[in-house]
């Protein structure tokens, strides 16, 4: 009987483990950090657009999202203005359109849906050319912004995104979360403390005994 209550023991813990540990994990290798690109008048790249207009772009390959905040980015008669990865041998791949008003100010939040590679290195903002309705990226490239995608998929170096081992599914259930953490660890100790109790007054009673 007490070999009995000790493996049971041994099965609680072993099962307390893993709830606080949140069980084996479908994308354990993907990382949700985003990472921060500044957008400028780039040399050697921008052709088109006001030389003070800026911005910032903020990413995750992982959890597949996109967000450009840019300023000073005054509209231009004719063009509208979209955002594209490029760079490296991969084919150019275009994140959505960035509307601007009078003052320069816009903002474009999209998913990376269809994103097939995570091979750029650049971010850019193109003008299209309102005669212009094809699928390549425009030869009128704004401001810009060059980042790295760390390969390693065991971490991340400061301020980047490591590659995720899969490409992201944007329908997947959240991460846990610290709550649901944390009632884990609570669940999981009290399980293991009732099976202790159980032990330990087996003991006393074969000692009474």
């Amino acid at each position: 009987m007490a070999r009995l209550l000790y493996r049971g023991a041994a099965l609680a813990v072993l099962l307390a483990a893993l709830a606080v540990n949140g069980g084996p994990s479908d994308h354990a290798r993907a990382n949700g950090v985003p990472q921060l690109v500044k957008l400028t008048y780039l040399e050697g790249v921008s052709n088109f657009g006001p030389t003070d207009a800026e911005g910032v772009l903020e990413f995750s390959f992982a959890e597949a999202y996109a967000r450009v905040d840019v300023k000073h980015l005054k509209p231009a008669t004719g063009y509208t203005y979209e955002g594209w990865l490029t760079g490296g041998s991969e084919t150019p791949f275009r994140v959505g359109e960035i509307k601007v008003d009078a003052a320069g100010l816009g903002v474009l939040d999209a998913k990376l849906t269809g994103l097939n590679s995570y091979g750029y290195d650049l971010f850019v903002v193109v003008a299209r050319p309102s005669s212009d309705h094809g699928a390549a990226m425009p030869a009128e490239l704004s401001i810009a912004g060059r980042f790295t995608v760390i390969g390693d998929e065991t971490g991340a170096a400061a301020g980047g995104d490591a590659r995720p081992g899969s490409l992201p599914s944007t329908g997947e259930k959240p991460a846990n979360d610290l709550a649901g953490r944390i009632g884990r660890t609570l669940t999981a100790a009290g399980v293991v403390g009732a099976v202790a109790f159980v032990v330990l007054s087996f003991k006393r009673r074969r000692s009474a005994a």
